[in-house]
């Protein structure tokens, strides 16, 4: 069964409404395909995140909203050593994850806020922040930790 999603009345209202309606005759013109897309983002979604691709679970912003204290981010330590120097919530939480995005906080090589950004993940990289995440609050060594 063919949808016929040509009505102008449909389209054109908004970006959304277009992506959804396309999504929606795609659906109705290959239900094979429509079901092989479907079950790949189930099982990409039930793959563990450290398993996955290496990007944040959550944003910085989600982050500061849904806990009362910064201990219970997986890279606790880093991130509140980047929010800590006045970087943006969900720019420290893509640095805390251990990538290098520094053209998030600027392009220019000599801001500022960019350079003292380097020099903490330059830091955290040395001490080997990234390459085993400790399985207690307790395995933290805090006076490796970077202020």
């Amino acid at each position: 069964m063919t949808l016929d999603y040509k009505n102008p009345n449909d389209w054109g209202k908004s970006p959304l409404t277009d992506s959804a309606l396309r999504k929606q005759q795609f659906k109705a013109e290959n239900p094979e395909q429509w079901a092989a897309m479907i079950s790949a983002d189930i099982e990409a979604l039930s793959t563990p995140i450290f398993e996955s691709e290496d990007y944040p679970p959550f944003t910085g912003t989600e982050f500061l909203a849904t806990h009362e204290t910064i201990d219970d981010h997986p890279y606790s330590a880093a991130f509140g050593q980047f929010l800590g120097n006045g970087i943006d919530a969900d720019i420290a939480n893509i640095l805390a994850f251990g990538s290098n995005r520094f053209d998030l906080i600027s392009e220019d090589f000599d801001d500022p806020v960019r350079q003292l950004a380097t020099r903490i993940y330059s830091r955290f990289e040395d001490m080997g922040y990234w390459d085993e995440l400790p399985l207690e609050p307790s395995d933290i060594n805090y006076d490796l930790i970077p202020y």
